[in-house]
């Protein structure tokens, strides 16, 4: 289609900020910023939210759920979860009007030079996952002449994992619907291949891989970004059927398929997974009840009296909560009966562990792990020279409001992609540093929920509303800076937290930007 349509008055287009509009049934996102006006694709190409409920600043343009960040310059990808940029379309200003031309053009890869010459070079990701992908896009970014294998033992990996536990046991996403996320740039690149095999060995000094089919191959730099496994039941009766972890699609597809409205689920453990689990759940009818010792779910990670507050947002929704642990699993062939250390028990038509993660590192040597399992990187996700790990397995340096550095893993989604375009960019031989916002979010009875920062210590909590309401927020401060923010149906101000967040903030201006 050609020819130029009228978008929209001038006078309706802010001095500095965003506006959507329908242009013959195509979204289109028209900016303007001091006058420079752009048109781009009107939704994130993740996953279809629209750009301009979400934040415009420093030059970016911050995707509302789930934080994507856009170049307002020429719409490329600077941030996950999108791995692809922006479309353009042509627009021009006649008189007061603001016109655009439907020919859209693909976001312009703006190719990352090596620093080192960009002499051809073996790159090797261990691990199929959303770190694996993120790094894959923007090691194809590059104009060398590479060659980019990634190793992901699932055959139908990388997929967006976060669909496992907050959609598929819902019965709202099929399995089988659950959405890759390498775009299909990135999956046709004549320099990209993915290995659908396990690997089974790889020393880090000589950088060699060894698969479970007795192939070794040598690589120039390796990605260990291989994720994390989880924790299943240490009692008896622990192998048992219908006793699931929920890691990858297959374990979502199992458990969708075990119960049927009305049946009896058992769920140990009460962090994010376990909660979100009991959310879909319950969305078909299954009767929950979630067994852990603590007493108040999330503890660890927002604090008790947060914790209440979502304990009480899941009771009011129909889940039970027992203050206990599992001692045995008893049944036939599948589980029938949980039996709990205070000396009672449950019915259980299956059960769904979400006792923690260890990092999948068993296959690593060469190296010294953490002592559980973690490989210590710098602000670079540099392990070794030409070695980089991250996501589940990354121990990293995080600046804290005391101006220190604190060593964490962070076993979260995004943040894994995060890392994952930090050590992509240093294999390509720069040399960036780690200097993002920590961001994941979560979904619990149709509404989803974001959390920025990492908030370790904190010494006061200013709370606005509670979760379940359609909107609310906390604020988790330290010294007077915040350190994190959790929040429901604030997205544009979250997106704009996202970037202010890179500097240390204060409490009151955090407190202002949400209007708490």
């Amino acid at each position: 289609m050609a020819g130029w349509i009228k978008a929209m008055d001038m006078a309706g287009l802010p001095a500095q900020g965003m506006r959507r509009v329908e242009i013959e049934g195509t979204p289109v996102l028209l900016v303007n910023t001091s006058g420079q006006i752009r048109a781009f694709t009107g939704n994130c190409p993740h996953a279809g939210a629209p750009l301009d409920q979400g934040a415009l600043c420093e030059g970016r343009i911050v995707c509302p759920w789930h934080k994507a960040v856009f170049s307002i310059d020429d719409g490329r990808w600077l941030e996950p979860p999108a791995l692809e940029g922006l479309s353009t379309y042509p627009v021009r200003v006649d008189g007061d009007g603001v016109f655009v031309e439907l020919e859209p053009k693909r976001p312009r890869v703006m190719p990352i030079a090596r620093a080192d010459g960009g002499a051809a070079r073996r790159f090797a990701i261990i691990g199929g996952g959303a770190a694996g992908a993120a790094a894959a896009a923007t090691l194809l970014e590059s104009d060398c002449d590479a060659e980019v294998t990634m190793f992901a033992a699932e055959p139908q990996a990388p997929y967006d994992r976060t669909c496992l536990s907050k959609f598929v046991p819902a019965g709202e996403m099929a399995p089988d619907d659950v959405p890759p996320i390498l775009p299909g740039s990135v999956e046709s690149d004549p320099r990209m291949r993915i290995e659908h095999v396990e690997v089974k060995r790889f020393d880090v000094p000589t950088k060699q891989v060894t698969l479970a089919d007795g192939r070794v191959a040598t690589f120039d730099a390796v990605l260990i970004a291989c994720g994390s496994a989880a924790t299943r039941p240490a009692v008896p009766g622990a192998d048992l059927g219908r006793i699931y972890t929920l890691r990858n699609v297959g374990d979502a597809a199992a458990i969708l398929n075990a119960l049927s409205p009305g049946e009896h689920a058992v769920i140990l453990g009460d962090s994010f997974i376990g909660l979100e689990t009991a959310s879909a759940l319950r969305k078909r009818g299954v009767e929950v009840t979630i067994v852990a010792p603590g007493g108040l779910p999330l503890q660890r990670a927002l604090g008790a009296r947060v914790g209440a507050l979502f304990r009480e947002w899941h009771e009011a929704n129909g889940v039970v909560f027992r203050r206990s642990k599992a001692s045995r699993f008893e049944g036939a062939h599948d589980v029938e009966a949980v039996c709990l250390d205070d000396g009672g028990a449950l019915r259980a038509k299956a059960v769904i562990a979400g006792i923690g993660v260890r990092p999948a590192t068993q296959f690593v040597t060469g190296i010294e792990l953490d002592e559980d399992g973690g490989v210590s990187v710098d602000e670079t996700m540099r392990a070794m020279p030409d070695v980089y790990a991250v996501g589940d397995i990354a121990r990293f340096p995080l600046d804290s409001a005391a101006g220190t550095p604190q060593w964490i893993r962070i076993e979260h989604w995004r943040v894994a992609q995060q890392q994952a375009r930090i050590a992509a960019l240093n294999m390509l031989g720069h040399n960036v540093r780690y200097e993002g916002v920590p961001f994941f979010w979560t979904e619990h009875y149709g509404r989803r929920i974001d959390y920025l920062g990492h908030a370790d210590h904190w010494d006061d909590l200013v709370i606005s509303g509670r979760p379940g309401d359609e909107r609310f927020g906390i604020l988790y401060s330290r010294l007077g800076h915040l350190q994190a923010a959790l929040a429901c149906g604030y997205e544009r101000e979250m997106a704009l937290l996202s970037v202010r967040m890179r500097e240390h903030l204060s409490i009151d201006s955090a407190r202002s930007i949400l209007g708490l």
